[in-house]
């Protein structure tokens, strides 16, 4: 089981001394072990302890506090998960989820490093709809004009498709149904091709389409996810068709999915296997 480092002075079964260094080593513990209730709900003061790398008396003083403010709630068999006041602030925070500020830090440095437009896309999911929140232009005379906040369909372009990859077939059928001709072939969408490619999406962590919204372009986008493990949206690149061919292409797409799932990270997303 992996543990936790403490790194307020502490070793295992000692508390800080009195006066000022004590306060804030707890404050540090009561908020390592929120993360633990949230990212390992179901395991016990003991599991809890040996995740820590806390004593189980210091761990379950703790849980005596947190439980008395409803952070923490005492399951069945004797273990711990989230209170009902954890539940309550994610239901208040998870509508005004910040995504374009969370995300410019990696725009920035993704145009800054390859020197490219980058894109932050957002899945609209009611609508089965997309559209580009944001977006990052490097120093170059040849960049691209993005159109911010209009709803588009999620069968054309990479940063598109990257997102509806992780959608429920029938939201994927639904999506293709409703989209139009692709902005610049005119194509009629083929379930059978985008369904093939949203395989291929799956499989890779990533999309590339070419000259499905802008001629001459190459498209690239990595999906990131929520909490619960739904897809929220995409990090991509535009990139004119010559500077693709002659670019590290391998190395702009794990630059990609690098970002996207440090942004997933930030969102609380824990992918199998992920320890805290």
């Amino acid at each position: 089981m992996k543990q936790m480092k403490i790194e307020d002075g502490a070793t295992r079964g000692e508390e800080p001394a009195g006066g000022e260094g004590k306060e804030p080593g707890t404050v540090k513990r009561i908020l390592l072990l929120l993360q633990c209730l949230v990212d390992h709900p179901g395991e016990s003061a003991q599991a809890l302890a040996q995740r820590l790398n806390l004593p189980r008396s210091t761990v379950h003083r703790l849980l005596a506090t947190l439980r008395e403010n409803d952070y923490a709630g005492h399951e069945s068999g004797g273990t711990f998960g989230p209170g009902l006041e954890l539940y309550r602030m994610a239901a208040r925070l998870g509508g005004h989820m910040p995504y374009r500020r969370l995300a410019e830090p990696y725009l920035q440095a993704l145009s800054e490093r390859f020197h490219e437009t980058s894109l932050l896309t957002l899945l609209e999911r009611r609508q089965l709809k997309m559209f580009h929140a944001a977006s990052g232009s490097p120093d170059d005379p040849m960049r691209y004009n993005i159109g911010l906040n209009v709803l588009e369909p999620l069968v054309w372009g990479a940063t598109a498709r990257a997102i509806l990859a992780w959608l429920s077939p029938a939201e994927i059928q639904a999506a293709i149904d409703a989209s139009g001709p692709s902005p610049v072939q005119g194509l009629t969408p083929d379930a059978a091709e985008v369904n093939a490619a949203l395989v291929d999406i799956r499989r890779d962590g990533h999309a590339v389409t070419y000259s499905h919204r802008t001629p001459n372009t190459v498209g690239v986008g990595a999906p990131f996810f929520n909490a619960e493990g739904q897809v929220v949206g995409s990090l991509g690149f535009l990139i004119p068709t010559f500077r693709w061919e002659q670019s590290d292409a391998e190395g702009v797409l794990a630059a990609l999915r690098e970002a996207a799932g440090a942004l997933s990270r930030q969102l609380g997303y824990r992918a199998a296997g992920e320890g805290i």
